[in-house]
């Protein structure tokens, strides 16, 4: 009993850590409009419509996801209310899991301390630990498809291919597909590819294996698919694979960016990892076989991830959030092997971690001061109506925000130092701990004050005004309105809602929300509009041609 308990004690400090990371600050701030925004209303309206068996947005058939994550904050929303906190709960809880996972595998791959460490280096660095307080599908994806990733390391570990691993990796692809749609398939079966080509020789490679390995992902991920042509919304399918033709082939809803564009979210945000990563690529690394047979696998799943979804002409920041897993690992193995044999990290590397302390640091002081620094700011921004109205209104720095980034740069030269001065294990602990609780400040103090410069003045008028009025956005794309203003099916049901919003009569007025670069042409479209408020960068329009006492 009492071994059960020593074994068990270092899962539940890590899951009591976890907990105290992501849970308190879930309802700090709004959802952001579009990606949080539009999941938690379809899980709000599953709930409203009790149709759980496909996704909707404003009562309508929404194609662009599978339900299993919108499942997930329904069933959040059932026991704590539609709310911020349980939109984000979910990912709380991955958080947690994803924390015991990485240490069970350092642990059993190399050592307990390798574990924790890998714990701190993931949640260290930047980007990572941010997610797990978000609304958005990508961690549970993430998950879903690292743990099928590890599942296929555990089973071509000998020449002999272990099944029991297939189809847990099968399953657990499965899973991933239906959180996110046929991308999980296609990302592991390129990995697994790749792997085939490159160790072709190493394995009794058994056609048998590999079609069960696809069938076993294609019931359990497009069993959904499935259901819902077998009800006669084959059409829901199509739809859903015409978008994502698109997110490939084109750049949807205005994400167009450059090919670098996820190298450098990478550089940036995952910020101390992402260095070390790149100091592993110059300084070659001892490994045993095992963990050799991990980087391999390891290698193949972070680059193909970067290079697919930097072909992929949609880009948003959180589709190469997948790399995360792989990165970790093998900055972590550097720097296990790097304390192991104290071997020092060398001055080039001290001198560029060293630029990314300070300029990260300037850039956090320059958040917790942006009430000081908003002249030469609007200035900038002369160009953005909309980011201008946003940023013009007065919301004042918290008391504490400036020592944000007064922390990080003196924590973070201070580890620097240490690592220059041969104390290699402390400086590492020093600057990956001085970034994870730059994150956890940056969540409490500067998020909220982000959405109240945003949304937060926009959201209040939705919840105020929705129980005597519709409110529509005009000539932008938004979900806030139906979350926040608490849409119910409309009881004409037309065709067109802004257009029967517009033009026809109506039982009850209209609140119309422009941008603020997008006032003088939707005037000019629908002269019965008049303009009779501003939230931030945004206009409050209503019709003046009905008699409705607005």
């Amino acid at each position: 009993m009492a071994l059960s308990i020593k074994r068990g004690l270092p899962y539940f400090l890590l899951g009591l850590v976890g907990f105290l990371l992501f849970v308190p600050f879930l309802n700090g701030a709004h959802l952001f409009d579009w990606d949080e925004v539009n999941f938690a209303e379809a899980a709000r309206e599953m709930l409203f419509t009790g149709e759980f068996t496909y996704v909707q947005i404003n009562f309508k058939p929404f194609w662009e996801k599978p339900p299993l994550f919108i499942w997930l904050q329904a069933l959040s929303m059932s026991v704590f209310e539609v709310t911020e906190f349980a939109a984000r709960l979910p990912n709380a809880i991955c958080g947690i899991l994803t924390i015991l996972v990485l240490f069970q595998i350092g642990k059993k791959l190399v050592s307990r301390n390798f574990g924790l460490l890998w714990v701190l280096v993931y949640l260290g660095s930047m980007l990572p630990q941010f997610y797990f307080r978000s609304g958005i599908i990508d961690p549970w994806f993430n998950l879903f498809i690292f743990s099928g990733v590890h599942q296929l390391v555990l089973a071509t570990r000998t020449p002999i291919i272990s099944r029991n691993n297939l189809a847990f990796s099968a399953l657990l692809i499965g899973l991933a597909v239906m959180t996110k749609g046929p991308t999980a398939g296609g990302l592991i079966g390129i990995c697994a590819g790749i792997y085939f080509i490159t160790s072709f020789n190493k394995h009794n490679w058994k056609l048998l294996d590999a079609f069960l390995y696809g069938t076993t992902i294609f019931v359990v991920g497009f069993s959904w698919f499935l259901l819902e042509i077998a009800r006669g919304h084959g059409y829901v399918v199509q739809e859903f694979v015409d978008y994502h033709i698109r997110l490939f082939s084109q750049s949807e809803a205005g994400h167009g960016q450059p090919f670098y564009y996820h190298p450098l979210v990478l550089l940036l945000g995952c910020f101390p990892m992402s260095l070390f990563l790149i100091f592993s690529w110059a300084r070659k690394v001892d490994s045993p076989t095992e963990v050799a047979h991990y980087k391999k696998w390891m290698t193949i799943l972070f680059w193909v991830v970067l290079i697919i979804f930097s072909i992929v002409k949609t880009k948003i920041v959180h589709y190469s959030s997948l790399t995360y897993f792989p990165m970790s690992f093998l900055a972590t193995w550097f720097i296990y092997r790097s304390i192991k044999s104290e071997s020092p990290i060398k001055v080039w590397q001290q001198l560029l971690t060293l630029t990314f302390v300070l300029v990260l640091g300037v850039a956090f002081l320059l958040l917790g001061n942006l009430e000081s620094i908003k002249e030469p700011l609007l200035e900038l921004l002369k160009n953005d109506k909309l980011a201008h109205g946003n940023f013009s209104q007065n919301i004042p720095d918290g008391p504490f925000d400036w020592s944000i980034g007064v922390l990080f740069l003196i924590a973070g030269t201070y580890s620097v130092f240490l690592i220059n001065r041969q104390k290699t294990k402390q400086g590492i602990i020093g600057l990956f701990s001085t970034s994870l609780i730059t994150v956890m400040l940056l969540s409490a103090l500067i998020a909220p004050k982000i959405d109240n410069y945003l949304q937060a003045d926009l959201f209040a008028f939705y919840q105020e005004k929705s129980e005597t009025h519709y409110i529509q956005p005009l000539g932008m794309h938004s979900y806030a309105h139906l979350f926040y203003g608490k849409r119910t099916p409309i009881s004409e049901n037309p065709e067109d809602e802004a257009k029967w919003m517009l033009f026809e009569k109506i039982d009850k007025p209209v609140y119309f929300i422009s941008r603020a670069q997008d006032l003088e042409s939707n005037l000019n479209y629908f002269p019965h509009l008049k303009e009779i408020d501003r939230k931030g960068g945004y206009v409050v329009l209503v019709r003046t041609d009905d008699n409705y006492p607005f």
